[in-house]
């Protein structure tokens, strides 16, 4: 293993520096993303003399956003060590005269993946900027992975470095993290973690994680979780899977599910599933204290295939969740209890398809009655477009007062050659009252543009991959 090491920092070092062979052995593909947004958004204040002194959420003038980001990914092979390559996927943001203070906006660069990796048949070695998604979520590190496949049906893995704060590439003691939670450690963490994939057989798979996350200093422990996860073919007809997260820091279960699918026919499958939900939290966050309630529940869910052209689907959830612990002003009288109905199809005609869903939930926070429909005309390798309308009901909580939301839009999507294509969306929604109610205003707009293009290499080439 040493020695693999020193193969992979040497063939760093290479890459890095001036090229010692012939460019003609090297490919290198450019992939990139350009998006434009322009999103209109209504500010809410609380009134706590509005709705006859009781309190009520009202509405602010329009307020506008338009983001620009543009991602770059990069992969290049061929640097002169047998399945060695170098893969970076980099973001850059900008702010085109918002009003609003759009997510990370003013975080102008970010690298979410930069990283070396080296596969052999029996081994993997990935060093730099990584994420790892699993049973525990996902976590995002800088330092070394390395994988070991004794069989075809085994592979060990293990994992470390500087670990990332939760959904974001900022180090876990920046000040962009502080100030969201100001009585964090201010130091660095270090992650570490392995995991366990086995096949036995063709329809079954089996997943263990276990993972550390320390303070830089070792003087304390950030987290201490466990996963499984779990999917066996019984017969040729049934399918089993299962899950479950502990926080072993905690010594409690986090979340868990086992749930079973059955084929009737090959235009039938129904599934069933039980679950339980309760959030995993870092020792060092104080968001505990907001009582992260639990909640249990289960799911049955349908899919009929009329024809390869026509097909439906349903699906009905029920989720209770526990008595609160604690006093919360945040959770008072919103129930504790929800059931969540949801129904769809889809029909196609040569070029043409028809979508249609229908979403209800009733109980835990408030009651939304929803419903999408969308028609779109896609030739074959060619440009499509379409439109999509909707329609929305809330009360309670988050509530759209006792009105409607209506939605009208489109999306186009044409290619500008091989390599490049353009699209883009648009959504109006507006918002319309029953009587003389009050509650938020949810007219607004809704636009993005994307450009996508690729230059380099030629995917369609796979030997040069290899």
């Amino acid at each position: 293993m040493a020695r693999t090491l020193r193969t992979l920092a040497a063939a760093a070092l290479c890459a890095a520096g001036p090229a010692a062979g012939p460019l003609a052995a090297q490919s290198v593909r450019l992939h990139g993303t350009t998006t434009t947004q322009y999103v209109q958004l209504r500010p809410i204040q609380y009134d706590s003399t509005a709705d006859n002194d009781s309190g009520a959420y009202l509405s602010l003038p329009v307020a506008y956003a338009a983001p620009f980001t543009q991602d770059l990914e990069v992969s290049a092979w061929g640097l002169g060590v047998s399945g060695l390559r170098a893969y970076a996927l980099l973001r850059g943001r900008a702010a085109l005269g918002s009003d609003l203070v759009w997510p990370e906006s003013d975080t102008h660069f970010e690298a979410l993946y930069a990283y070396l990796e080296l596969e052999r048949p029996r081994y993997l070695l990935r060093l730099g900027r990584q994420q790892r998604a699993s049973g525990l979520g996902f976590y995002g590190f800088d330092g070394l992975t390395a994988a070991w496949r004794p069989l075809a049906a085994l592979r060990i893995e293990g994992y470390g470095g500087r670990g990332l704060a939760r959904a974001s590439m900022e180090s876990f003691n920046s000040s962009a993290i502080a100030s969201l939670d100001p009585l964090r450690p201010d130091l660095g963490t270090i992650l570490l973690g392995a995991s366990v994939w086995a096949a036995p057989s063709p329809r079954s798979t089996f997943t263990a994680t276990y993972q550390r996350e320390l303070l830089s200093d070792r003087s304390g422990l950030v987290s201490e979780l466990a996963a499984f996860d779990g999917r066996v073919g019984v017969g040729s007809h049934l399918i089993l899977s299962g899950s479950a997260n502990a926080d072993v820091a905690r010594r409690q279960w986090g979340k868990a599910s086992i749930s079973a699918m059955y084929l009737v026919s090959p235009a039938l499958s129904v599934q069933v599933e039980a679950f339980q939900y309760r959030p995993t939290l870092d020792l060092s966050s104080i968001w505990g204290v907001f009582t992260p309630e639990a909640h249990a529940g289960y799911s049955a869910s349908a899919n009929v295939t009329v024809s390869r052209d026509l097909s439906f689907n349903g699906g009905f959830t029920y989720r209770h969740w526990q008595p609160l612990s604690s006093g919360s002003p945040f959770l008072a009288d919103v129930g504790n209890y929800q059931r969540e109905l949801t129904l769809g199809s889809r029909a196609r005609l040569g070029s043409y398809t028809l979508d249609g869903s229908y979403h209800l939930e009733i109980g835990f926070g408030g009651d939304e009655s929803a419903g999408d429909l969308s028609a779109a005309y896609a030739p074959a390798g060619s440009w499509s477009a379409g439109v999509r309308t909707t329609a929305f009901q809330q009360t309670d909580m988050f509530r759209v007062a006792s009105g409607t939301v209506y939605g009208l839009g489109g999306t186009f999507r044409t290619p500008l050659g091989r390599r490049l294509e353009l699209s883009a969306d648009l959504m109006r929604y507006l918002h319309r009252r029953l009587g003389t109610s009050t509650g938020v205003d949810w007219n607004q707009t809704r636009l993005s543009v994307t450009f996508d293009w690729t230059m380099g290499a030629d995917a369609d080439r796979v030997a040069a991959y290899q």
